[in-house]
This record gives structure tokens, sequence and C-alpha cells, in this order.
């Protein structure tokens, strides 16, 4: 079961309860959630009829599945290259930081190593331990 089916069987188990003759703080304090979820979803119930989720508002994705998956491939193959040049490689008609951003939901996170400056005197032990 996936985790909307998940969530629909919760609030299933929610109607079920208050059916049942549970109070909300109780069927809250049953299933461990927020008393505010559990009233939210029996006014739904009573009104809708059904425990499906409103499809919230907002810009669609300018990535399919199929380029997602090439941009966090890419990046998995070469790890020192950037989102610019992951998007240029893949010719991708999108911002860099879409590419940085599906590279993010997918847990990659590319950081830049640190350079240190060494000082002479630190070269000099180096070539010596080195040696």
């Amino acid at each position: 079961m996936d985790y909307h089916q998940e969530k629909v069987a919760e609030r299933g188990r929610i109607v079920g309860m208050r059916e049942s003759g549970m109070s909300p703080t109780e069927i809250a304090r049953e299933l461990g959630i927020p008393r505010t979820t559990v009233y939210l979803w029996l006014r739904r119930w009573k009104e809708e009829g059904n425990l499906k989720h409103h499809h919230r508002t907002g810009m669609p994705r300018k990535t399919t599945v199929p380029e997602d998956k090439r941009i966090v491939n890419t990046a998995e193959a070469n790890p020192f290259t950037n989102a610019v040049a992951i998007r240029d490689d893949l010719q991708l008609d999108v911002s860099a930081e879409i590419v940085r951003r599906r590279l993010h939901e997918q847990g990659i996170h590319h950081r830049i190593p640190a350079r240190k400056k060494l000082t002479a005197r630190h070269r000099m032990f180096r070539l010596q331990f080195a040696q």
C-alpha cells in the first residue's frame, strides 16, 4: 500500500471510529494525530461524502519523470559535475536551480571541496613526510 492509500485508510478509520461512538478527542488520541485533523476529515466526510485529498494549486513541474531520472543518473555517473553542466549535457530547457532541486529531492547534494592554502613551511613538512 502506498502513502496515499494509507492516508485514505486512516481517514476511513477516523470516520468508522466516529460512527462507532468515539469522540473526536478519543479518536485523535487513539490514532496519534491532531484533533483538528480529525475534525477536518469528519467535516469533509459529512459535506462531500469522500475522503480524497483536494488537489493543491501550484506551478506544474518543468521536468518529466524520465528527465528527473536522467538528471540523477548523470550526477551519479560524474559526481564532480555541477547543475549547469548537467543541464547543458542533457539539453534541458530549465534553469540550473530546477536541476539542483531535482538532485536535492533524491538526496544528492553536491559540495565544492574546500581549498586549503599551504604555507611554504607546510609544503616542506609534507614533502619531508612523503619522502
